[in-house]
Order: structure tokens, then C-alpha cells, then sequence
């Protein structure tokens, strides 16, 4: 949701996933900013809608934030357990914006770990304590939160984390008019990942797979992906590599997701 306080603006950026049928159900991760007389605060969400989970602090890593001057900055303290709208989620204390006038970018990894098809159904491990497994795969989620604190500027709402797998917006998000498109830029490894569908959804009403559009990436790895109505706009790509450890897993599935409001 976009949150105003001020000239403060918020931009949702979360990260889903994908796991096999099968799999004890694949739960997104995704940030949200809110803003109060602190500051920005950021939400730590976990699960789907109607189907909420607590999210795991020691799945998260590399927790970091980057300020308007593009100096990385330490998170504000310790994550805290709490409840919003009745389900649980993590808070990242607040952070002060008033001191620096521009785009402020919070960003994670959360790393869902080793997977392997048992008879008795799939488990969090490797083949090395199941080399018989049907099937065997390792998941890492990224996500990513911007927030704005007076105009916002392409070198913010541009930059490159260098996560495995990212979206990157090329146009303002925080502008971006109904009934016009948003072209996203998809790395995988910092190169363009060509012929990969970008899925585009609310982030509240579930769906069933095969009614999620999805906008293939071109020639040069860049979405347009039409924004049809206002409110939250949450764009999904998943990917799956061949195995780095093959002795551990087969695959590899990753997961970004870019999430902003349009009023």
C-alpha cells in the first residue's frame, strides 16, 4: 500500500515463491513500509493471503538499508515479533528520514533452504542425507523496499543490489499512471534474463495459476507490464538454475518479486 506522511511516499517491494506441488505450501516474503512520527518502519510479512505464517529470523539475511547518498547503512535494531491485522510479522525498528531527502532502499534475502521428495513427502534437507529423493531443489527469496522522502530519483529507484535474481524498475514506480505501462528490467547474475514471464497481481486476492498475466522480458531482459487499475501492483518472476552443489540438490529456485502502489 502507499503510505504518505508528508512528501514520504512507499513503495512495496516483496518477494514470493515457487515450489513444486507437493511441497509443504511455498510461503512469500515480502516488506512493507509504514510510516509514522519515528519514521519509516518496515513490516516483514510472511505466507499468503489467508494462509499466514510467522515469518523465521534466522531465514533472513543480509538485512541492510541504503540511504538517498548511496551510503549502506546498518538496520536501525533488532527485528521485533508483532501482529498486524491479526497475523504475525517481524518489524524492523524505525528508521529517521527527515536528515536525508530522497529514496531510501531496504533490502533482504531469505533463504528457504534445502528440499528433497521423499515417499512420506518432501523435506527440509539435502541429498546427502537422502540420495535416493525423487526430486531435490534449494529456494532463495530476495526482497526489496523502497521508500521516499521527497522526490524520488532514477539513481535510487535504479540501483542494482546485485542479487541473484532481481527486478529493477526503469520508470518512476512511485509515478507511474493507471493505464500506462512499466518497463522492469530481470537479472540473473547481473545479465539480462531474456523470455522469462513477469507475473502481475494485487498481493491480496488469490489466484489461481493459470489466471496470473504474465509479460515476457525482451531481447534486452526489460517487461512492460500494464498497470490496469489502481492500488498495490505486485510483480512476480520466478526462475529455476541447474544446481551449483549438485551433490546437495538438482536445482536451484529463486524467486523476486517488485511491489509498488499506483493511486
Amino acid at each position: 500500500m502507499r503510505i504518505r506522511n508528508g512528501s514520504l511516499t512507499a513503495v512495496v517491494v516483496l518477494l514470493g515463491g515457487f515450489l513444486p506441488a507437493g511441497l509443504a505450501q511455498a510461503h512469500d516474503i515480502w516488506m512493507t513500509p509504514e510510516a509514522g512520527p519515528a519514521g519509516v518502519q518496515v513490516v516483514i510479512h510472511h505466507g499468503h493471503p489467508g494462509d499466514r505464517k510467522v515469518p523465521d529470523p534466522d531465514k533472513l539475511i543480509d538485512l541492510c538499508v541504503i540511504g538517498p547518498d548511496g551510503q549502506d547503512r546498518l538496520p536501525p535494531g533488532s527485528l521485533v515479533p508483532a501482529m498486524r491485522d491479526g497475523n504475525p510479522v517481524l518489524l524492523v525498528p524505525p528508521l529517521s528520514t527527515t536528515a536525508s531527502s530522497g529514496t531510501w532502499l531496504f533490502s533482504a534475502r531469505y533463504d528457504n533452504g534445502y528440499w528433497v521428495k521423499t515417499p512420506q513427502g518432501y523435506r527440509n534437507t539435502s541429498k546427502r542425507q537422502a540420495p535416493d529423493a525423487a526430486d531435490s531443489l534449494y529456494s532463495m527469496k530476495y526482497v526489496k523496499a523502497l521508500v521516499t522522502a521527497g522526490p524520488a530519483t532514477p539513481e535510487a529507484y535504479r540501483r542494482v543490489l546485485g542479487h541473484r535474481l532481481e527486478l529493477v524498475p526503469m520508470d518512476n514506480p512511485f509515478a507511474v499512471p493507471v493505464g500506462s505501462k512499466l518497463r522492469v528490467l530481470v537479472l540473473f547474475e547481473g545479465k539480462p534474463l531474456v523470455g522469462v514471464g513477469v507475473e502481475i497481481g494485487d498481493g491480496v486476492t488469490p489466484r489461481k495459476e493459470e489466471d496470473i498475466p504474465r509479460y515476457l522480458t525482451n531481447g534486452d531482459g526489460i517487461a512492460q507490464v500494464p498497470i490496469t487499475k489502481a492500488g498495490l501492483q505486485v510483480l512476480v518472476v520466478d526462475h529455476t538454475a541447474a544446481s551449483r552443489h549438485p551433490d546437495l540438490v538438482d536445482k536451484e529456485l529463486m524467486a523476486a518479486t517488485l511491489s509498488f502502489v499506483v493511486q
